[in-house]
């Protein structure tokens, strides 16, 4: 089946390939026919165009994509970059509501044997191929008509937002699905999840959960699994935005030589080219270039080189960041008049108004507080009318310091003395409060006059009555730092503001700071974009858990060995370990298991024996059995797992609260004899006993519930189901995927309060106001909404990693020992030796 063929009359752009730079048009061509053995096409597209719902829209596209072949797409904001490389992923309509007109096929280019694990590829068993049911020999994908799982044997895909592309708690697991999918055989799936994670530089994290990691790491992660299983085509969405240096430097060598050796083709979207080309300029660029229009239409296809220097000043023009020698040879931009915002008051240039004394920060945790910290011994003043930049590494603490400079994380020693301030946090999503554009600028109790102004600033006058969640990423962004620039704190803090940002939205972020400090404020910026300095008074730089500057940020840009420490020039490779160093697990390594004796049986024993004991427990009626079942449960329990009473007693409370319930039900309803007639209510003996009984049952079965929900993990405890109860790997799977999600909304919980807080009136010493119950209210179904959103694109990254109803092949499975067998004849020998005492 195939889509929809381009209507009539709609004049599609086509380009045939790189020597064609500016495309010409043409008649729709004729669908295409099955591709013969060894052929070099990836994809071909015939007048291929995309609508979504709200009329925004990319294309017609006609192209091929060779094997080997580097694109580079490249347009501005709004012009469907993101939509396209979701219709060739086989998302658009089956994930996301979109007409697609047009045809567009992808060659699985399967030749070899499919018995290799994946064939046609090296002889490692990790490169596309057809023995996981996908497709049979040499065939032709339709994305549209065949979705995700259709292209998945062929395809990785990174999105744009990392947080949800790591689908499964544990990044190897997650790594190690598209393998799976593609039945590499187990004993391969290791060494290739290693390797890949490695060349990421993340090998580390390989046994680490999801929840504990950083954006920039998340999306190093998520490129991992996609490179993984060696895709015929990669598409990546701006894979460097969240990562200094460093982390763009490993990345661009990790696509190299996924994609070099193997013949992959690479359609890549990014921002930031110069960091992306490195040292080679313009020939470290994808050798050819797609540009798009602001209206999504086809401007160019050719040569990258011939595309920019023909269209570059019209991309600049319309929004677009060009390698810095396309810059300089079309010559500086005309400089974008703007309308004039009334901000705060101009306050005495140079004043301080907030200051950090010796202060030690670190990330919170639930309670408030955490154990590591990140800085140490910080002192930094913020003064009236200057914008200071901070830059680091990934994770060095840039967002840590912002959130203690908000009054949102206390510090762990030292003072913080001045004025309150408002923070921009990275998902500007977290911080909407209102149902529209104008109503999230209104909630800032701004005047109507001010509120347009600033909606003409933002050129977001024309979606003035939308929903703000139903902006693109940069229109959002920009609409959450005009509404906290309406609040009129004193002091305005940005993380990252620049992130994700074309040249026209980041120029108009950053004129937007600009102006906020020329007006009196003081403004900080986290960054890790060198050309963001161009606009601030003074630099810090966090290296090594240490606060350093502030400086001027020519005299940073003079300093290589700092920029290297602040993650804005690739360091040179860190030494070797100290000997007394523990060695990082990886994923050739298997994982920790648990100290408690208990823990270390198979979870499939131990759920087998809770089943068995269940089924015991309801065949008894004496209360007698129960309550030497129950202590000897109770015992084993504390033994098994290192449980103190005290701690046992807190885990059992939900159980022993309805077995009370349990138990006075019955004693106060059971009709029967009467051992004590002058109370005032009737109590039975048959009430007692049958009462006893009952609430023995349920303490049985709940501590025996307790102890294995403390014995077992839930990843261990789906690999041991998948092994021996043969529970379907989409079943297990799929459920590990819901685990992920739920550890993460804590976290995601913690993100939006601390976003509202941020919008609400601050107290007297500058600490964000406290939310009431509508706040709380309008917090959790704006969490729903999160949990519903991000659902949806973990089920895309399920299926992108191949989880279908195919055969498939398991990673790591789950032994049983002597150990279990013992545990299992102890249980029998003691439950058998209570009923034959009670009988």
């Amino acid at each position: 089946m195939s889509a929809e063929v381009y209507a009539a009359g709609a004049a599609p752009v086509q380009a045939k390939g790189p020597e064609h730079l500016q495309a010409p048009e043409q008649e729709q061509g004729p669908i295409l026919a099955p591709a013969p053995a060894g052929d070099p096409r990836v994809l071909v597209a015939e007048g291929l165009e995309a609508v979504l719902p709200s009329g925004a829209g990319v294309g017609p596209w006609s192209g091929e994509i060779l094997a080997g072949e580097q694109v580079l797409l490249l347009g501005p904001s709004g012009s469907g970059k993101s939509t396209l490389l979701r219709v060739l992923a086989g998302a658009i309509p089956s994930h996301q509501r979109g007409r697609v007109t047009g045809t567009v096929r992808l060659f699985d280019g399967t030749a070899g044997d499919p018995a290799d694990g994946m064939a046609g590829g090296p002889d490692d068993g990790t490169a596309g191929g057809a023995a996981d049911g996908f497709a049979e020999g040499v065939g032709v994908i339709d994305p549209v008509a065949g979705g995700v799982l259709a292209t998945a044997p062929v395809l990785g895909h990174l999105g744009q937002d990392p947080v949800d592309g790591v689908c499964l708690p544990l990044i190897a697991d997650d790594v190690a699905l598209p393998l799976e999918s593609a039945c590499t055989p187990p004993e391969r799936i290791g060494p290739r999840v290693h390797e890949v994670l490695s060349a990421m530089g993340v090998g580390e994290l390989a046994h680490r959960s999801a929840a504990t990691l950083s954006g920039g790491q998340l999306q190093r992660a998520s490129l991992a699994a996609a490179i993984a299983a060696r895709p015929r085509l990669l598409l990546l969405d701006e894979p460097t935005a969240m990562l200094d240096a460093e982390g763009v430097a490993a990345v661009r060598s990790a696509v190299d030589a996924a994609t070099d050796p193997t013949g992959c083709a690479l359609l890549l979207v990014e921002h930031r080219l110069d960091e992306w080309a490195g040292e080679r300029g313009l020939d470290g660029l994808p050798a050819r270039t797609v540009a798009l229009d602001r209206s999504g239409r086809v401007l160019a296809d050719g040569p990258t080189r011939e595309v920019l220097t023909a269209h570059g000043p019209a991309l600049r023009e319309q929004g677009c960041w060009l390698p810095r020698e396309i810059e300089e040879r079309i010559g500086a931009p005309e400089p974008i008049g703007a309308v004039s915002v009334p901000l705060a008051s101009a306050t005495p240039r140079s004043e301080v108004l907030l200051h950090l004394r010796d202060a030690t920060l670190g990330p919170p945790d639930a309670s408030g507080r955490g154990d590591d910290a990140v800085l140490t011994g910080a002192d930094l003043e913020i003064r009236a009318g200057r914008l200071l930049a901070v830059v680091g590494r990934n994770g060095a603490g840039k967002s840590t310091l912002l959130g203690a400079l908000s009054r949102l994380d206390p510090l762990r020693a030292g003072t913080l003395e001045g004025a309150a301030a408002g923070l921009v946090l990275q998902r500007p999503e977290s911080q909407f409060v209102a149902d529209t554009v104008e109503d999230e600028l209104a909630a800032s109790g701004a005047s109507q006059d001010v509120r347009r102004a600033m909606l003409e600033r933002l050129d977001l006058a024309d979606h003035a009555s939308q929903s703000p969640y139903r902006l693109s990423g940069g229109q959002q962004r920009r609409l959450s730092l005009g509404a906290m620039l309406l609040a009129d704190r004193p002091v305005l803090l940005a993380d990252e503001p620049g992130y994700g940002l074309d040249r026209a939205a980041h120029e108009a972020v950053l004129a937007l700071l600009r102006e906020a400090a020329d007006a009196g404020r003081g403004v900080v910026m986290t960054t890790h974009d060198l050309r963001s300095l161009e606009v601030a008074d003074e630099v810090v730089v966090i290296a090594d858990g240490r606060l350093v500057g502030p400086l001027a940020p020519a005299a940073l840009l003079a300093d290589d060995a700092l920029l290297r420490r602040a993650g804005l020039r690739v360091a040179d490779r860190p030494g070797s370990a100290h000997a007394d160093d523990p060695a990082p697990r990886t994923a050739l390594d298997p994982p920790a298991l648990p100290r408690a004796p208990l823990a270390r049986r198979d979870p499939t024993v131990l759920l087998g024996l809770l089943t068995a004991l269940s089924i015991v427990c309801i065949t008894l009626t004496d209360p007698a059995p129960l309550l030497v079942l129950y202590a000897l449960l109770a015992a084993g329990t504390m033994l098994g797992l290192r449980l103190g009473p005290l701690a046992l007693a807190r885990a059992q409370a939900p159980f022993v609260l309805f077995a009370a319930g349990v138990f006075m039900v019955n004693v106060l309803s059971r009709p029967g004899h009467e051992p004590w007639p002058d109370l005032p209510v009737r109590v039975t003996s048959e009430g007692i006993v049958l009462g006893a009984a009952l609430a023995l049952r349920a303490l049985v079965i709940g501590l025996g519930a307790v102890a294995v929900v403390r014995a077992s993990d839930p990843g261990r405890t789906m690999t041991s189901l998948r092994t021996h109860a043969h529970l379907p790997a989409r079943i297990a799977l799929a459920l590990l995927a819901g685990q992920r999600l739920l550890e993460d909304l804590p976290r995601r919980w913690a993100t939006i309060t601390r976003a509202h807080r941020l919008r609400r009136p601050p107290a007297a010493d500058g600490t964000p106001g406290r939310l009431g119950p509508r706040a709380m209210a309008r917090c959790a179904f704006a969490l729903l909404v999160d949990a519903i959103r991000s659902s949806t694109r973990i089920a895309f990254a399920l299926e992108s990693r191949g989880l279908g109803t195919g055969e498939r092949t398991q990673w790591r499975t789950a032994a049983l020992t002597r150990a279990d067998g013992a545990l299992v004849v102890g249980v029998v020998l003691a439950v058998a030796a209570v009923l034959a005492l009670a009988g």
